[in-house]
C-alpha cells in the first residue's frame, strides 16, 4: 500500500518534527508497504515505474526512488524517534497509538490534487500506515505472506528498487509433485523478470523465503541483477525452496547475470546458494553463469548436490568472478564450493572460467567435490585464475582443493589453472590433489607465476598435479613461493597414487616439494614414473622424496626427482629411480635433494645441483650462506689462479673448511675472490691456511666486510654443521 491522505498529514507532522528531532527523509522517494498485499513494480518506456498492489496503481517518475518496506517498521521507527527528550522539547509530546486517528473519507479529485501537490513539493517522508488499513497474510515474527514481482522489459533502462526491512515467507507454498507439474510450484518471495537490468538497494534487514521449486530471490530475466548497499547498512537473507537456488534459478532454471557489490548477503539454496536451481537429467537448466562479487560479505550455501556459488544438480558453474569483499561458499554433498554441481547425468558439473582478483574467499566442496572447480561424479575445474586476494579452498573426499571433483571415469581433471598473485591455500580431500585433479583426474596445464601457494593433497593426491590414478602434466612454476606436499603415495608435484609426473618446468621462485609415503618429491606417485623435469634460471628448489611405506612395508621410497616407490612381484621393496633434471640453464638457482632412509627419520643422502665444486669434481666444502647460516645460491668460476665465488645478495657469508683450502691450493688456486651485490673481497689461500683452524669465514653486509678468525669460523652453526 502507498501512503495516502492520512499518510500525507502524518508526513507533514513528521516534516515539522524533523526540525527538532532530525528525521531525515530521502528526496524523490515513494514508499510502499509489503504487509498490505503483493506488489508488482514495472519499468515503463519513459523511465517511470508503475507500482501495482491489489486494485490500486501508482507511478513513480523517472529518477524517483521506489522503496518497499513494512508499515509497522516505519511506525516503530517514527515512534522511537518522537519519544524522549527531543519530543518533549518540540512541544508536541511523545507520540502514542492514540495520536493516530482513522483517515477521513476524501474525494477522488482531492486525492489526485493532493498527490500532484505532494509530487511538486517533493515531500517523501516515510509515513505510518493509516489505522483504517488492514495488513494481509501475517505470518508472525515480522514475516508476511505477500510477494514482490519486478519486471523490466527495456534492455536500455535500469529498474531501481530499495528493500528496507522486508520479510517475506511463502515457504509453505507448493506441492511435493512440483518436479512433475509446474502448476504445483510454490511462490517466489521476490522474482525478477524481463530483459532489462535491475538494481536493488539493501537497507535494514531483509529476508526472503520461497516455496517449493522457487528461488528465494528468483531471477528469470536476461538482464543483470545487482544487489548493492550504497546507503544505510543493509542485508539480505534469501532461502530457496526445494531444488531452487537461494538467489538465482528456480527448479530447472539457470541463475545468470548476478552481481553483488555490497551489503551482507546470505543465500541458502535447495539448489545452488547463488546460481542455478537443480537441473534435469537431460541437461535442462541448473547453470550458474556470469556471477560477479565486488564487495560486501557474502555467504552462499548449496543444497544437496549443488554448489555454494555456481551450478545446481547437473549444472555448470561458469564465468564466476570475485574482485573483493569476503566470500564464504560451501557446496552441498557433491557440489563445489565455487563451480559445478554434481554431474549426475554426465552433462554438467564443471566449474569453468572462475577468476579471483581480490578479497577473501573461503570455498569448501561437499563430498566428492572440489573447493573451487568441479562438482562430484566427473566435474572438471577448467580455466581457473587467481591474481590476488586470500583464497582458502578445501575439497572433500575425492575432490581437489582447486580443480576437479571425483572423476569416476568421466572427468574430474583440473585443467588450465593459473596463479599470479595473492595467498592461496588449497587442500585436497582424500584422493584429491591440492591443486589439480580429483580422484581419477589429471592435473594439467597448471601455471604459477607469483604469490604464496600452499598446496596439500589428500591421501593419494599430489600437492600439485593428479588425484589418485591421475597424472600431473605440463606444470610450470615461474615465480612466487610454492609449498607442495603430496598425500600418502603421491608426489609433491606430479602424479597422484599410481600416476605419472611429466613435463614439469620450474624457472623461478622458491619451491618446496615433498612427496608423501612412496611418492617422489617431483615426479611420479607410487608405482608412477617421472620424466622431462626442467629447473632453470634463479629457481630455488628443495625436493624431498617420500619415505618408504614402513607402516605396512609394501613399497619403497620415492625419488627426489623421478619415479615413486614400487615393489617386485615377490614383495621386495624397490625405491624410486632418480632421473637427471635438465639443469643446463640453472644459474644462479639450485636444487636441494633430500632422501631419507627407510626408517623415515634419518637422512640417507643429501645433495645439491649444480654440484658445488668448481674444479675437478671432488667434494669441496665451500659454500655461501646468510649471516644466520641458511644456504644461499652461488656460482664459482676459476680464472687462472683466482677462484671467483659470486652470489646475488647484499649480505652473505663465505664459509669453508681447511680441507677445501688445501684442495684448492693443490689445484693451483692462490686466491679466493668473494663477490656480493655491493662488495668484492680477495683472500689469500696461503694466508688462510697459515692462520690455522679447521674452518674459515668471510662476511659481507652491504658495503662492509668482516673476516672472522679461525676460532669464530669454527664456532658458527651453519646449515652444513
Amino acid at each position: 500500500m502507498r501512503k495516502n491522505g492520512a499518510f500525507r498529514r502524518a508526513a507533514a507532522l513528521m516534516a515539522a518534527l524533523s526540525i527538532t528531532v532530525s528525521l531525515a527523509a530521502p528526496a524523490f522517494a515513494d514508499t510502499y508497504y509489503i504487509d498490505y498485499g503483493d506488489i508488482t513494480v514495472t519499468k515503463n518506456a519513459d523511465g517511470s515505474q508503475t507500482i501495482q498492489q491489489g486494485t490500486e496503481s501508482w507511478k513513480d517518475a523517472a529518477g524517483e526512488e521506489t522503496v518497499i518496506t513494512t508499515s509497522n517498521t516505519v511506525i516503530t521507527t517514527l515512534e522511537s524517534d518522537l519519544e524522549g527528550p527531543a519530543a518533549e522539547d518540540s512541544g508536541f509530546g511523545p507520540v502514542v497509538e492514540d495520536n493516530y486517528q482513522p483517515a477521513q473519507p476524501e474525494s477522488t479529485e482531492e486525492s489526485e490534487d493532493a498527490d500532484r501537490q505532494e509530487s511538486a513539493d517533493q515531500q517523501a517522508a516515510p509515513a505510518a500506515a493509516p489505522a483504517a488499513s488492514t495488513p494481509k497474510s501475517d505470518k508472525g515474527n515480522g514475516f508476511w505472506g505477500n510477494t514482490i514481482t519486478v519486471i523490466n522489459n527495456f534492455a536500455d533502462k535500469v529498474l531501481n528498487l530499495t528493500l528496507k526491512d522486508v520479510k517475506i515467507d511463502v515457504s509453505d507454498t507448493g506441492d511435493d509433485f512440483f518436479e512433475f507439474d509446474d502448476t504445483q510450484r510454490g511462490k517466489a518471495a521476490l522474482s525478477v523478470q524481463g530483459k532489462g537490468n535491475v538494481e536493488i538497494e539493501l537497507d535494514g534487514n531483509n529476508e526472503l523465503k520461497s516455496g517449493k521449486g522457487r528461488a528465494g530471490l528468483e531471477k528469470t530475466s536476461t538482464g543483470t541483477l545487482t544487489l548493492k548497499d550504497d546507503k544505510e547498512a543493509g542485508s539480505l537473507t534469501a532461502t530457496g525452496g526445494m531444488s531452487a537456488a537461494g538467489i538465482g534459478g528456480g527448479f530447472q532454471g539457470n541463475g545468470e547475470n548476478i552481481t553483488i557489490t555490497g551489503g551482507t548477503v546470505n543465500a541458502t539454496g535447495g539448489g545452488a546458494g547463488i546460481g542455478g536451481g537443480n537441473g534435469g537429467d537431460n541437461g535442462n537448466g541448473g547453470v550458474g553463469n556470469n556471477i560477479t562479487i565486488t564487495g560486501g560479505t557474502v555467504t552462499a550455501t548449496g543444497g544437496f548436490n549443488a554448489a555454494g556459488i555456481g551450478g545446481g544438480i547437473n549444472g555448470k558453474g561458469e564465468n564466476i568472478t570475485i574482485k573483493g569483499g569476503t566470500v564464504n561458499a560451501t557446496g552441498g554433498e557433491s557440489g563445489a564450493g565455487i563451480g559445478g554441481g554434481s554431474n549426475n547425468s554426465g552433462g554438467g558439473g564443471n566449474g569453468k572460467n572462475i577468476t579471483i582478483t581480490g578479497g577473501t574467499v573461503n570455498a569448501a566442496g561437499g563430498v566428492t567435490a572440489a573447493g573451487i572447480g568441479g562438482g562430484g561424479n566427473g566435474g572438471s575445474g577448467e580455466n581457473i585464475t587467481i591474481n590476488g586476494g586470500t583464497v582458502n579452498a578445501t575439497g572433500s573426499e575425492g575432490g581437489a582443493g582447486i580443480g576437479g571433483g571425483t572423476g569416476g571415469g568421466m572427468g574430474g581433471s583440473g585443467n588450465n589453472i593459473t596463479i599470479t598473485g595473492g595467498t592461496v591455500t588449497a587442500a585436497g580431500g582424500s584422493l584429491g590433489a591440492g591443486i589439480g585433479g580429483g580422484q581419477y583426474g589429471n592435473g594439467e596445464n597448471i601455471t604459477i607465476k607469483g604469490g604464496t601457494v600452499n598446496a596439500a593433497g589428500g591421501e593419494g593426491g599430489a600437492g600439485i598435479g593428479g588425484g589418485q590414478d591421475g597424472n600431473g602434466e605440463d606444470i610450470t612454476i615461474k615465480g612466487g613461493k610454492v609449498n607442495a606436499a603430496g598425500g600418502d603415495y603421491a608426489a609433491g608435484i606430479g602424479g597422484g597414487d599410481n600416476g605419472n609426473g611429466d613435463r614439469i618446468t620450474i624457472t623461478g621462485g622458491v619451491v618446496n616439494a615433498a612427496g608423501g609415503s612412496s611418492g617422489a618429491g617431483i615426479g611420479g606417485g607410487r608405482e608412477g614414473g617421472g620424466s622431462k623435469v626442467t629447473v632453470s634460471g634463479a629457481a630455488q628448489v628443495t625436493t624431498t622424496a617420500g619415505k618408504s611405506d614402513v607402516l605396512y612395508g609394501l613399497y619403497g621410497a620415492g625419488a627426489t626427482i623421478g619415479s615413486g616407490g614400487n615393489r617386485t612381484p615377490g614383495g621386495e621393496l624397490v625405491d624410486g629411480k632418480e632421473i637427471q633434471a635438465d639443469i643446463s640453464h640453472l644459474t644462479p638457482g639450485y636444487i636441494h635433494h633430500i632422501l631419507y632412509n627407510r626408517d623415515g627419520t634419518t637422512i640417507k643422502r643429501e645433495w645439491w645441483e649444480p654440484v658445488r665444486t668448481p674444479l675437478d669434481g671432488e667434494s669441496l666444502d665451500l659454500h655461501v650462506e646468510t649471516l644466520k647460516g641458511a644456504p644461499l645460491p652461488f656460482n664459482t668460476r676459476q680464472q687462472g689462479s683466482t677462484l671467483r665465488v659470486t652470489t646475488d645478495n647484499l649480505s652473505a657469508r663465505l664459509h669453508g673448511t681447511r680441507q677445501a683450502l688445501e684442495t684448492l691450493q693443490e689445484q693451483g688456486v692462490e686466491q679466493i675472490q668473494f663477490v656480493t651485490t655491493l662488495k668484492t673481497t680477495t683472500l689469500s689461500v696461503e694466508d688462510l691456511l697459515a692462520e690455522g683452524g679447521s674452518w674459515f669465514a668471510l662476511e659481507h653486509d652491504g658495503l662492509a666486510s668482516r673476516r672472522l678468525s679461525a676460532a669464530q669460523a669454527e664456532s658458527l652453526k651453519c646449515w652444513r654443521h
